[in-house]
């Protein structure tokens, strides 16, 4: 079965998104190396699936253009939404559903499990998270969206320094 890797930025205090899940105050990468630097190119080149959850998906519209047209993406909800992307597509499934359906594809790409903190936490409890990238960006929120995972069932197997003091953390789950 094919990897789903959490690939995420928090705060040094554990936050992913501001009180109003913004996120102005990641940096914002000026060139390819700089989206090399954090493993942002290599992550697409492993990827063909992305799965986030109504609050993320709502919030990187905000941002203008779609960044990802070559990846299908999946969007957990229980509201409506309406969608008028033909790579993008709408699951009220629990992640074990969703993932019970998708584990017949024929692929060798992994998925991108791109957040927010609630899907990350259901994805966590029913063990379906294999990789976690992890970088943590020298800021300070104080109070806002806490990424809420446990690590006990993973292991640090690389931690570096990256530009700016943000540092990332690569952790494999536990056999």
């Amino acid at each position: 079965m094919n990897k789903i890797i959490l690939y995420i930025a928090t705060s040094l205090d554990g936050f992913i998104a501001d009180i109003n899940g913004g996120v102005d105050w990641l940096p914002h990468p000026k060139d390819d190396a700089e989206l090399e630097a954090v493993g942002y190119k290599d992550l697409m080149e492993r990827i063909d699936i992305i799965l986030m959850g109504s609050r993320s998906y709502k919030q990187i519209l905000s941002f203008g253009d779609w960044g990802w047209p070559d990846k299908h993406t999946y969007v957990f909800t229980s509201k409506q939404l309406e969608i008028d992307k033909p790579y993008i597509s709408i699951t009220h499934d629990s992640p074990l559903e969703f993932m019970t359906k998708l584990k017949d594809r024929k692929s060798d790409k992994d998925i991108w499990l791109l957040g927010g903190a609630q899907l990350a936490q259901s994805f966590a409890q029913e063990g379906l998270i294999d990789e976690i990238i992890l970088t943590i960006v020298p800021q300070t929120l104080g109070t806002g969206i806490p990424l809420g995972l446990s690590f006990e069932k993973f292991d640090l197997i690389t931690e570096k320094s990256l530009t700016d003091g943000m540092v990332q953390q690569i952790y494999l789950r536990k056999e």
